[in-house]
């Protein structure tokens, strides 16, 4: 009898062990896929949800000039532009070059309140997306930066106000915008490590709509982007694009 437990007992532990073994190695099943390869990929606002949901809304949280704590200060941005190439049907990560925060006729220009006196300077720093952890919103956001020093420099009427450094984060969702895979749909919601998101010129009157002297928290609230694939040579058609 008391064999018998304990030979149930390990099969027990054998099946849960397994079962753990099974749930990580779906999770690292998680991949990028493309119809062709190479594949190129293009970021694109997501008109298909409407515009609360497409809009990047950044949320800074600091001091104010004055001495008050906990002031919220937010901007947006209509859409989000880039480019990346994959050079396999299958990818754990994609890395878009050439980013830029945009208006809805094209122009490099973000909105404090109701003015677009912002716009945002990428240098030589990209976005890697890593597949992992997308199915529930958990997958990593890298800032990479090509040139040491570089940042992602946020502007105020031309004068550098904010710089966001090279980070790591999570808070990426990934999903299939519909049977068709034609087009992937990229969530975000992520808070910045601490120490990424720096004030700079602090008191200049180009940057007075932060009136902000210390930051506590930045959020970035929300932001929808469609990814959409397509050959790359010698006629760019479009191709499928999914995520499993």
């Amino acid at each position: 009898m008391i064999r018998n437990l304990k030979v149930l007992i390990a099969a027990a532990m054998a099946l849960a062990a397994f079962g753990a073994f099974s749930a990580s190695a779906h999770a690292a099943e998680e991949l990028f896929h493309c119809s062709v390869e190479p594949c190129t990929l293009t970021l694109a606002p997501d008109e298909a949800t409407g515009t609360t949901t497409a809009h990047h809304v950044f949320t800074v949280k600091g001091e104010t000039n004055a001495g008050a704590k906990g002031v919220t200060v937010s901007y947006t941005c209509e859409k989000l532009s880039g480019e990346a190439t994959s050079s396999s049907k299958t990818s754990t990560e994609i890395t878009f070059t050439n980013l830029k925060y945009t208006n809805g006729a094209g122009l490099q220009k973000c909105k404090v309140g109701a003015s677009e006196t912002v716009t945002s300077n990428f240098t030589s720093c990209d976005f890697n997306f890593k597949s992992a952890g997308g199915a529930t919103s958990t997958a990593q956001v890298h800032l990479l930066c090509t040139t040491a020093g570089d940042a992602i420099d946020i502007n105020m009427n031309g004068v550098t106000c904010i710089k966001v450094t090279p980070f790591t984060t999570t808070g990426i969702g990934l999903h299939d915008a519909g049977v068709a895979e034609e087009v992937l749909t990229a969530t975000t919601s992520i808070t910045f490590p601490k120490g990424s998101v720096d004030l700079v010129n602090v008191g200049n009157v180009n940057c007075a709509a932060l009136n902000l002297k210390a930051i506590e928290e930045v959020k970035y609230t929300t932001g929808n982007t469609l990814i959409k694939a397509e050959t790359d040579s010698p006629t760019p058609t479009a191709a499928k694009v999914w995520f499993t």
